[in-house]
């Protein structure tokens, strides 16, 4: 595959995660964790499109999410996942507009 067509896959798939983040289809910090691998996939990483996202990604990356979730103890997770839902609840509109700057990007 060239990296043309490797470029323009990774770009379709960061389109995809925003907006089934904006339709409330995927988690958004897990999606936040997914934008910001693909920001360097789409060949643009230091995007200021991404700076959200970024700042996002870094305040939350120790919610425990996916498979690490299985390897912590019942009360840690309970009280992550209060934390965590707290944040969202503030950082939700952020999140969704950075989505929506991130489609308009890159559509």
């Amino acid at each position: 595959m060239k990296q043309t067509e490797h470029t323009n896959e990774k770009r379709h798939e960061l389109i995809s995660v925003a907006k089934s983040m904006q339709k409330g289809e995927m988690n958004l910090i897990e999606g936040v964790r997914r934008l910001c691998a693909l920001r360097f996939a789409v060949g643009d990483p230091e995007n200021e499109v991404f700076l959200t996202i970024r700042g996002i990604d870094s305040e939350t990356d120790a919610f425990p999410l996916g498979t690490m979730r299985e390897y912590c103890d019942s009360e840690y997770l309970r009280r992550m996942d209060d934390e965590m839902e707290k944040y969202l609840s503030e950082a939700h509109n952020e999140i969704l507009q950075a989505c929506r700057e991130i489609v308009s990007t890159f559509s």
